[in-house]
């Protein structure tokens, strides 16, 4: 048993460096394509107005196109107005040609919070009883109106 146990261990140790081999080639790509998305944000937000910086990510670049999300129309707007100087700078600044900014805007709907009726039935009927038991007031009358509802 021991032996079968350190074949199956020396198979595994001897597969390490296949794995590092394969994950090196496999993942090289996507490092780069991390890295190069990442110098891109930081130079798209040197020349984007202050404003809205915390708004923007670049998703990626796809050609002469530079792929940008946005929160909201706001944003959208101001770079679709500012593009030209933007991409004058990018270009200035780097190796890279971009021709155009293309905008995606992110709508993020937040989940509705239900609200709960936090007045009990028996609340509801010791209200009534009072209502029912009390001489004419307005306070009467609001009871009377609100529990017609």
């Amino acid at each position: 048993m021991i032996n079968l146990f350190s074949k199956i261990h020396v198979a595994l140790y001897s597969m390490e460096p296949i794995k590092k081999l394969f994950q090196a080639k496999v993942f090289y790509g996507y490092e780069e394509k991390k890295s190069e998305l990442d110098l891109l944000q930081n130079q798209f937000l040197k020349n984007v107005p202050v404003q809205i910086q915390s708004d923007v990510k670049v998703k990626n670049r796809v050609g002469g196109v530079l792929i940008v999300e946005v929160t909201n129309n706001y944003v959208a707007h101001k770079i679709k107005m500012t593009s030209s100087s933007i991409l004058k700078k990018l270009n200035n600044n780097s190796s890279l040609k971009l021709e155009k900014i293309k905008i995606r805007i992110i709508v993020q709907n937040p989940i509705p919070i239900r609200k709960a009726n936090k007045t009990s039935i028996s609340s509801i009927d010791l209200m009534k009883k009072l209502s029912k038991e009390i001489a004419d007031s307005p306070l009467k009358t609001y009871l009377k109106q609100i529990f017609k509802k």
